[in-house]
């Protein structure tokens, strides 16, 4: 019944889809913890962008975050995701400084990563 969802992967064994499926649900986690909330609680008011600014990013978060979960868009969740990291990363250090930067790096660098290997992997998909 759930068969359109699944999109098989040429030459794909069952150890690689599992590693696979599980770096898909490392990222989705990711975006849903993004999700939750963005930048620095301590930064200024008067530098802080907009609101509607914060909730479409948590929005687009959530989005990428049901993107990467679903394999027939799991290719096209794993590039978003990927941007998202790297706008993440261009706006903490922008907006909220360079310690909330070098604090988030980590979180974003491994996000990015696994996004990119999601959208390598099936991004090759027929």
């Amino acid at each position: 019944m759930l068969n359109f969802l699944h999109a098989p992967v040429p030459g794909e064994t069952p150890r690689t889809r599992t590693l696979y499926t599980v770096a898909a649900i490392v990222v989705a986690i990711a975006m849903f913890v993004a999700a939750l909330g963005s930048g620095n609680p301590s930064t200024p008011l008067e530098a802080k962008p907009p609101a509607w600014f914060d909730i479409l990013g948590n929005v687009l978060a959530a989005g990428i975050g049901v993107l990467v979960l679903v394999p027939r868009t799991r290719g096209f969740g794993g590039v978003a995701a990927a941007v998202m990291m790297v706008i993440s990363m261009f706006l903490n250090y922008q907006i909220d400084g360079v310690a909330f930067f070098l604090a988030a790096l980590p979180f974003n660098l491994i996000t990015l990563t696994l996004g990119v290997l999601l959208a390598w992997r099936h991004g090759r998909t027929p």
